[in-house]
């Protein structure tokens, strides 16, 4: 006949096994996924969180995603979100709009962002602790 503590063992394990979600799957909420267009950009993967997009920065206040990272406090991540290292708006207010996607851009961080026509970008930033 097993013990109180073998049984217990046995209801933790199955607790965890048949969980919907692993323990470390959202990093306590930490993340900051970038939504359901982006698939592992701002998620939780071995228990650290992915580089996401950070918020939206106007063409008149940056010139690279170097820049952007290092004003939210964060570091940039070149193509560090899925292959890409920024998105590009043609306005701010699309930028700022959720629906929105952008144009993806694989790029150096450290190089000046490709406005042509665009006046905003969100960057890929390391996410903070």
């Amino acid at each position: 006949m097993p013990t109180k503590y073998e049984l217990w063992l046995a209801t933790l394990t199955l607790t965890v096994a048949c969980s919907s979600r692993s323990v470390t799957q959202d990093c306590d909420g930490m993340c900051e996924p970038a939504g359901p267009a982006f698939p592992g950009v701002g998620e939780c993967v071995e228990g650290v969180c992915t580089p996401t997009y950070g918020e939206c920065a106007d063409k008149s206040e940056v010139s690279t995603c170097a820049e952007v990272c290092e004003a939210e406090g964060s570091v940039c991540v070149t193509n560090g979100c899925g292959g890409h290292t920024y998105r590009i708006y043609t306005i701010l207010e699309w930028c700022e709009d959720p629906d929105r996607i952008g144009v993806e851009i694989a790029h150096d961080c450290n190089e000046p962002v490709d406005w042509q026509v665009n006046a905003a970008v969100k960057c890929c930033c390391e996410q903070r602790d």
